[in-house]
């Protein structure tokens, strides 16, 4: 007997999600580590809702093993570089109740486009209780991207968006905000230059002494770290602590 062959789960971040580009006809994403039909991520739950369903789901969703329940498990998840939601449907509370607000995560799941917006149906869930963990998939993301295994995203046309759509969900005038755009180039440059200087000098800097350097908020730092980890410009030698190539 023969199976149908089953997509594997690519290791990326959130953002390598949002910045792909969803194709309706064969119902995967193209990103930059090429057609992705699956992924594995690690991210916080930053919320978690229980819904009840009120109308018909898509029949492409991967759902829940048919109990009877008409309850949907929305997670909200942030894993520093984007936000992205993990929808359970036909979910049953009681097998998710201790997956909380707060908790860290290894999801396991299907690229889904609900709505006109990138959705993952997981198919496994685990709790992740070891920091190193989260710096050891980094690192392999991290070194995937440094060995040139990526490749351009193509165009896919977008024929479920209308133009009112757009003008509602975008600000167009923030599109050409130079000054924003340049101060924050600025502030992430500052922060290269602070990590490589220390780089050349001994075994890098740590998270700590760095915002107290660039005098930030932990957040915005989070994220321009997060950045240049993504530009291969930097990594984490160590827990918390961060090198230039």
């Amino acid at each position: 007997m023969q199976y149908p062959k089953r997509s594997p789960a690519i290791h990326c971040w959130i953002k390598n999600i949002l910045d792909g580009k969803y194709s309706m006809e064969d119902k995967s994403l193209y990103t930059i580590f090429g057609k992705v039909k699956r992924v594995r991520i690690v991210a916080t739950i930053i919320d978690k809702r229980e819904i009840l369903n009120t109308q018909s789901t898509e029949s492409d969703f991967v759902l829940e093993d048919d109990n009877g329940s008409n309850l949907r498990i929305e997670f909200d998840l942030d894993d520093g570089t984007g936000l992205i939601r993990a929808i359970l449907w036909k979910a049953n509370p009681d097998k998710y109740k201790d997956f909380i607000k707060g908790e860290i995560v290894d999801i396991v799941g299907l690229i889904r486009s609900w709505n006109e917006n990138i959705q993952i149906s997981p198919e496994i869930i685990k709790k992740i209780k070891e920091p190193n963990f989260i710096l050891l998939r980094d690192a392999e993301i991290i070194k995937k991207i440094k060995a040139g295994e990526i490749q351009e995203i193509p165009d896919i046309p977008d024929e479920t968006l209308e133009i009112d759509e757009i003008s509602t969900e975008i600000d167009v005038n923030s599109l050409f905000d130079d000054e924003d755009s340049l101060e924050i180039d600025n502030i992430k440059e500052e922060i290269y230059s602070v990590i490589e200087k220390h780089s050349i000098e001994g075994n890098g800097i740590s998270f700590k002494k760095i915002k107290e350097v660039i005098q930030i908020s932990e957040e915005k730092l989070k994220k321009y770290i997060r950045d240049l980890e993504m530009e291969s410009r930097i990594y984490p030698s160590e827990k918390n602590v961060y090198q230039t190539y």
